[in-house]
Formats: C-alpha cells, sequence, structure tokens
C-alpha cells in the first residue's frame, strides 16, 4: 500500500482526499441513479410506450382509412357504372320513342294522303257529273234550237261542231282543274 501511497503523493494526489472523493462520488451516482436516473428512465420508457402506442394506433388509423377509401372507390364505381347502365337504358328509351314518333308522323301523312286522294277522286267524279250534265243540257239546248229554228244542214252541221268543241273545251278546263285539286 505504501507503493500506491508515494504513487499518489508524486502525482499530488492526498489519499484521504481521494478515498472522500471517491466515496462522494459513489453516494452521487447512488443518489442520482436513486433519485434522477430512475425516473427519468421510467419517464422515458413510459414516452417511448406512448410513442409506440401512437404508431401503432396510426398505422391503425391509416389501415382503417385505406379500406375505408377502398370501400368508398368500390361504391363509387359501382354508382358509376349503375349510371352508365341508366343513361344506355334512357338512351335506348329515347331511340324507341322517335322511332315511335316517326312511325307515327308516316302513318298519319299516309293518312293525310289517302285522305287528299279521295277529297281529288270524289272531285273528280263531282266535276265529271257536272261536265255530263252540262253537256247533256247543252245537247237539249242545241236540239231545241235545231228544232226551233228548223235550220238546214250546213247550218246544223256549224252547231254540232260548236257544241262538240264546247264539251272538249268543258273536259280540258275539267282536266286542268283536277289537278290543281
Amino acid at each position: 500500500m505504501e507503493a500506491l501511497t508515494a504513487l499518489l503523493e508524486e502525482l499530488g494526489l492526498e489519499p484521504g482526499a481521494l478515498l472522500v472523493n471517491i466515496v462522494g462520488f459513489l453516494l452521487l451516482l447512488y443518489l442520482l441513479r436513486r433519485f434522477a436516473f430512475g425516473p427519468v428512465s421510467e419517464f422515458m420508457q413510459q414516452r417511448a410506450a406512448g410513442i409506440e402506442h401512437d404508431l401503432r394506433q396510426a398505422r391503425e388509423d391509416r389501415d382503417l382509412a385505406a379500406a375505408q377509401r377502398q370501400h368508398l372507390q368500390e361504391q363509387l364505381d359501382a354508382m358509376r357504372e349503375e349510371f352508365r347502365s341508366e343513361i344506355a337504358k334512357s338512351t335506348r328509351q329515347a331511340r324507341q320513342a322517335i322511332a315511335e314518333l316517326h312511325a307515327d308522323a308516316r302513318a298519319q301523312r299516309q293518312e293525310t294522303v289517302a285522305q287528299g286522294e279521295e277529297q281529288l277522286r270524289r272531285a273528280r267524279e263531282g266535276m265529271m257529273v257536272e261536265v255530263r250534265r252540262e253537256a247533256a243540257h247543252m245537247a237539249v239546248e242545241v236540239a231545241a234550237k235545231i228544232i226551233h229554228d228548223a235550220l238546214d244542214e250546213q247550218r246544223q252541221a256549224v252547231l254540232v261542231e260548236a257544241f262538240i268543241d264546247d264539251i272538249d273545251k268543258l273536259a280540258e278546263d275539267a282536266a286542268r282543274e283536277q289537278p290543281a285539286n
């Protein structure tokens, strides 16, 4: 031990003071460990556990959000598909309604044309009856003139030709009026 004491003295250290310093340091270490490092270590462990819990909760929340996002995306896709289906259905119905309107319009046009043709036929028949009546009336008048005047053959030929010309003129007038109706 003397060698140690001599060495300490050569270094300029008092062995008693060194022993007091070592005991004080060990006591300080014990006190720090007991009152400072223990609570700090416990606080750090609690803080680490809290952070780990928060991270675990954040991962769970992120996973839940991703699942909800996926679910919402699937719903959105289903709604888009339903919307496309409804649009296609509406388009088919609109095309069918347009086709029905065209068919109705064609049928109505054909009916109108048929009615017009029927009216034209009746008008033509009425004009033909009128022309015949006029021709008969004119024939009666000519006959009355012939009988009344007791004309000669040449005069009778002129009257017959005038009668025929009148009939032809009435027929031509009736034919010209017919397409106009």
